[in-house]
């Protein structure tokens, strides 16, 4: 998390150090405003239409989201002397968002899945029961500056990191199980105690650090910061802490419940030889008061109390809306299976009937309390059509709601992926012709589930976009080939480079160190018509001899270079055969072919004459 750079309110990422590519989301989260300016926050009180004092029990919902522009981004980043001036900068593609409502001493801290769009839209909800929660929560609401309600993101996504001194190792269940030890699944934990849990796994090499030949010793302090990052993004999630009424919350993190299959298969750490893309995460948060801030915040309209009469329990209803109507053109369909005791139900909704459904059905009663039972179970699946394999679909997993209403988020199910196919601004297209970009996409869980796409980029198309709706964004991983073909006269090798990515390729010329020879020819022109130059040089002990041919004129006497790929510093020795043209009559006995060597940076042939 050391690498975030925060600046007007816009969190930044470098995509690696070498690559000016910055990815760009919203530091804090807001609440989504409706079109007269109010907040998306409601506080409904549900009572007995004959008697107000009895309060039945209170729902409270809220839209959140992060928020942010390219616009927004455009100008933080020119007040930020840490981004150059030529940076690309790229919204963040989310893996996997989650948004918890922290309301403490009143709601247990529940993660919501969130939007996987760029502005991570979250429908957060509770349910509190007891009077006297409700009674406090009215009064929170009624000044939110001062309120301990919050919002915590937890953002994934993946960041590539370039081979590393170091590397770590570890049996990455046995270090959930230490967590699960040592932490608990109900205690608050700040930042600074989990880096302190990551210096006692390495101490006790539960975590062990992997080098080539210095001491694994000297790489403490760095491998201590990303295995904090690595625990955090993978076993906590964000909440703020339990506070006296006088002292702010403090935020903080529990250790969640997680499943481990796919660990094994993921990369977590940088590696020593090769570049790799990790998971990481960041956590945007904000107290209620930030969340409604530049709002029209109307407590009278945000607490709402609502009288029941007796019929409204003769039957469970629970109002099904899609979170986004706005269905993606690739979304078929969306079917929302419902189930009430024993009573089943599908919703179907799709871009034509996007409207809100109801699911009604006569209510239960509790044997032994004889009160109603409110838990609806339910869950939703997404049928999308591929651009490659037809039709698919990816479910939401079983859930639960004591309420009456329901969200549909169907963009939290998938990520519209994007990826960013660039080669740099400078690259020298007199060494490579062209470049076969494949990404490769390949699912975690099933490996026969495989996507792959191939680009052509050269002189004129040398920027493509790659955007991919994939379901379970958090279960892929991602890498790419690059297969260079070496241009014409170019004493350079031909390559096919692999590597893990995140969501951007960028594409370099400089594949190998260069061994460079500028030459000149301050020939009379009087006398030399033309002189033709072949240079050799020997790339490596095991590797290829690289050409080139250089012609020289009066009308084209300016030096040239002369660079070639280079596999071992030691081998600086460059060849060449000059062939002289003279002007008729002016040759005056001279040799119009001349052999020689060098391993100077700089040579003059018209001197070797």
């Amino acid at each position: 998390m050391s690498n975030i750079i925060i600046q007007n309110n816009i969190a930044f990422i470098p995509a690696a150090v070498e690559r000016p590519i910055f990815y760009y989301i919203a530091a804090t989260p807001t609440c989504i405003l409706h079109t007269d300016n109010t907040p998306a926050v409601q506080l409904q009180v549900f009572r007995n239409s004959s008697d107000p004092d009895d309060v039945y029990y209170a729902m409270l919902s809220l839209q959140t989201q992060l928020a942010s522009s390219q616009a927004a981004a455009q100008a933080a980043a020119r007040s930020c002397p840490a981004i150059p001036p030529d940076a690309v900068l790229q919204p963040l593609q989310a893996i996997a968002c989650t948004a918890t409502l922290n309301i403490p001493g009143i709601l247990p801290e529940q993660p919501n899945r969130a939007s996987l769009s760029n502005e991570q839209v979250c429908y957060l909800f509770g349910r509190i029961a007891k009077k006297e929660d409700i009674e406090v929560l009215v009064a929170l609401l009624r000044s939110p500056q001062s309120a301990p309600v919050a919002v915590s993101y937890k953002v994934d996504y993946l960041q590539q990191l370039p081979p590393s001194t170091f590397e770590l190792e570890a049996n990455w269940q046995e270090v959930y199980d230490y967590l699960q030890t040592s932490v608990g699944f109900n205690i608050l934990i700040l930042s600074v105690d989990i880096k302190d849990i990551s210096s006692t796994l390495i101490s006790q090499r539960t975590v062990k650090i992997k080098t080539r030949q210095s001491d694994p010793d000297s790489h403490i302090i760095q491998a201590g910061e990303e295995l904090t990052d690595i625990l955090i993004s993978e076993f906590f999630t964000p909440a703020f802490a339990h506070q006296a009424p006088e002292a702010p919350p403090r935020f903080g993190f529990y250790l969640q419940q997680v499943s481990l299959k796919e660990t094994d298969n993921r990369r977590l750490s940088a590696k020593l030889s090769e570049t790799t893309a990790v998971k990481r995460s960041l956590y945007p948060q904000a107290l209620l008061g930030v969340l409604v801030e530049n709002s029209d915040y109307q407590p009278q309209r945000v607490i709402e109390l609502i009288d029941l009469k007796d019929d409204f329990f003769a039957h469970r209803t629970v109002n099904v809306h899609l979170l986004n109507p706005e269905l993606d053109d690739n979304i078929l369909l969306v079917v929302a299976n419902m189930t009430y005791g024993k009573q089943n139900q599908a919703l179907k909704f799709n871009a034509a009937a996007s409207q809100p459904q109801t699911f009604t059905r006569p209510s239960l009663l509790d044997p032994n309390t004889g009160e109603m039972i409110w838990p609806v179970s339910y869950q939703f699946t997404v049928y999308f059509q591929q651009p490659i394999g037809g039709l698919a679909s990816v479910s939401s997993g079983p859930m639960s709601t004591s309420l009456g209403d329901v969200f549909l988020d169907v963009e939290s199910l998938y990520a519209r992926y994007d990826f960013t196919i660039k080669t740099q601004s400078r690259f020298n297209w007199d060494w490579y012709d062209s470049v076969l970009v494949t990404v490769i996409c390949q699912h975690l869980r099933q490996k026969n589930n495989r996507i792959a796409k191939s680009f052509l980029l050269d002189q004129h198309t040398t920027h493509v976009n790659y955007p991919l709706m994939l379901p379970d964004a958090d279960l892929w991983q991602f890498d790419v080939t690059k297969q260079y073909s070496n241009a014409a006269n170019a004493p350079h090798i031909p390559a096919t480079l692999s590597q893990a990515i995140g969501q951007d390729v960028f594409i370099f010329s400089a594949l190998y160190p260069q061994r460079t020879l500028q030459v000149a020819a301050g020939f009379d022109w009087q006398v030399v018509r033309q002189a033709t130059v072949f240079l050799s040089y020997n790339s490596g002990p095991d590797g290829p001899v690289l050409q080139q041919m250089q012609m020289f004129t009066e009308d084209g006497e300016n030096p040239q270079s002369f660079s070639a790929d280079q596999l071992n510093a030691d081998c600086r020795t460059i060849a060449l055969e000059i062939l002289v043209e003279f002007q008729p009559d002016h040759s005056n006995g001279n040799d119009p072919r001349i052999n020689t060597t060098t391993d100077a940076d700089f040579i003059d042939i018209a001197k070797l004459i």
